[in-house]
């Protein structure tokens, strides 16, 4: 029956186009499907990777940009800081008030700390300490003081102030009715930042 070399020769060239088919066939159902979403993770892969390139590539462009405003921000808390101190820091208010008292021509004679306080609120971010003088001196000499007081960086709230009058005859070379002595109470109030 397949004794002519044809016939062997068919025979085996219709297994392997048979054979060939079956392949084929396997490759086309069973690889070619796994390839593509193979394909499809790594395509989402590279565009997930190339979006975290161009992020950082993004902030390495700015990170000048945002080291200045870094250093803007510290000069502005440090700013805010002479305003309102972490500390109250009483000793060195007291040698400003002192220093603008002498310049002003007015003399303090008391200087009283009142106890600190946290601001209203549970949350505040700062606390208030009232401190009480009394101070004596012309009523132009009083303003121009109190003027200071305002210029200065640190926050100080005048809370109250109560002025008496009477004529000072023991100045020298002034006429009676000229030197008119101003005696001031003066409550004000300064902040420190509370962290």
């Amino acid at each position: 029956m397949l004794k002519s070399p044809y016939a062997i020769a068919a025979l085996v060239v219709f297994f392997g186009i048979f054979y060939a088919i079956y392949d084929f066939n396997s490759f086309y159902n069973e690889e070619i499907p796994r390839m593509q979403a193979e394909r499809r993770n790594a395509e989402t892969e590279l565009a997930r990777r190339e979006a975290e390139l161009k992020r950082l590539q993004n902030f390495a462009q700015n990170i000048e940009t945002v080291k200045q405003e870094v250093r803007e921000l510290n000069l502005q808390l440090e700013s805010a800081l002479e305003s309102m101190p972490r500390s109250f820091n009483l000793s060195g208010l007291l040698r400003k008030l002192n220093l603008l008292a002498q310049n002003s021509g007015v003399d303090l004679s008391s200087f009283t700390p009142k106890t600190s306080e946290p601001a209203a609120g549970a949350k505040s971010f700062y606390s208030t300490i009232g401190i009480e003088f009394t101070m004596s001196g012309s009523f132009t000499q009083t303003l121009v003081f109190l003027d200071q007081i305002t210029r200065l960086k640190r926050i100080i709230n005048i809370d109250s102030l109560r002025m008496s009058s009477h004529e000072d005859a023991d100045k020298v070379g002034a006429p009676k009715s000229s030197m008119a002595v101003v005696s001031t109470n003066a409550t004000i109030e300064t902040y420190r930042f509370s962290e």
